[in-house]
């Protein structure tokens, strides 16, 4: 299966989990079980799209682009929309770009690497990255007191691994797909050890709320792990490669669930 295809599968699952999101009261909780394996599948992707670009300054600054855009709609949607019954909190263009700037620079000091972007001098950009990242991550912490939509904002103009979606553990599984997952093996390690966190976690909870069923109903993160199966038939092609449409659909169908749920809401 190529890399193409893996998007789709995602793109449509991803369809179905931001359906379940923003119409929470009317559709099946299987929804977001589906939409556990999109995230996954994308941030898979996108380690082989880091593997394989020619250029990650370019690629690091389409995502970058896509996060700015996404955080400042979501600024302008909250305006417009106070009372919103599901908030725009999407944006997953500022988390892969939070990965795809790390990778980056990691691969930077990689001295048998023939890369033509490796950076010349990855120990001042490594202190750049992380100078930005503590000003960002600051900005955001401050922005917490005028409100959910400013630290948004902040992070989609200078996205930040700590108020990312899906924060550092998301940093983590980006950085899992790309160092492992050149080995089916490892892959499958790396992989099984963290969705078995994410399910301890969920038990955890469970157990504190004296709910076992919450495991299925609420903390469902750990069912990501049905994406494996779909990441091992991934046969190292690219496949058609039509970028422009993720870039698109993402923001496009997200902010039409979320003007239809202030509709019917």
């Amino acid at each position: 299966m190529s890399a193409a295809a893996l998007k789709w599968i995602a793109l449509v699952l991803m369809l179905v989990d931001h359906i379940g999101e923003f119409f929470g009261g009317i559709t099946p909780v299987w929804f977001r079980w589906l939409g556990r394996l999109s995230a996954p599948l994308f941030l898979f992707c996108l380690a082989k799209g880091l593997e394989k670009t020619r250029s990650r300054p370019r690629y690091l600054r389409r995502l970058w682009i896509g996060s700015a855009v996404m955080g400042c709609s979501s600024f302008v949607l909250s305006l417009l929309f106070p009372m919103a019954p599901v908030p725009v909190s999407n944006n997953i263009f500022s988390t892969m770009a939070v990965i795809a700037a790390m990778v980056w620079i990691f691969e930077s000091y990689g001295q048998s690497s023939a890369r033509k972007d490796n950076l010349p001098k990855p120990d001042m950009a490594l202190g750049i990255f992380a100078a930005v990242q503590t000003l960002s991550g600051l900005a955001c912490a401050f922005a917490e007191q005028w409100g959910k939509s400013w630290v948004r904002l902040i992070n989609g103009l200078v996205p930040n691994l700590v108020y990312c979606e899906g924060s550092i553990e998301v940093i983590i599984l980006g950085l899992i797909f790309f160092y492992l997952g050149k080995s089916r093996r490892k892959l499958c390690l790396g992989y099984g050890i963290y969705c078995a966190a994410q399910f301890l976690s969920s038990v955890i909870m469970a157990v504190e709320y004296g709910r076992m069923s919450y495991v299925v109903l609420y903390f469902y993160q750990w069912m990501m792990i049905g994406s494996l199966p779909l990441m091992l038939c991934y046969n190292g092609q690219r496949g058609r490669q039509n970028g422009r449409v993720f870039y698109l659909f993402y923001p496009l169908h997200i902010w039409a669930l979320y003007l239809l749920s202030n509709l019917l809401a």
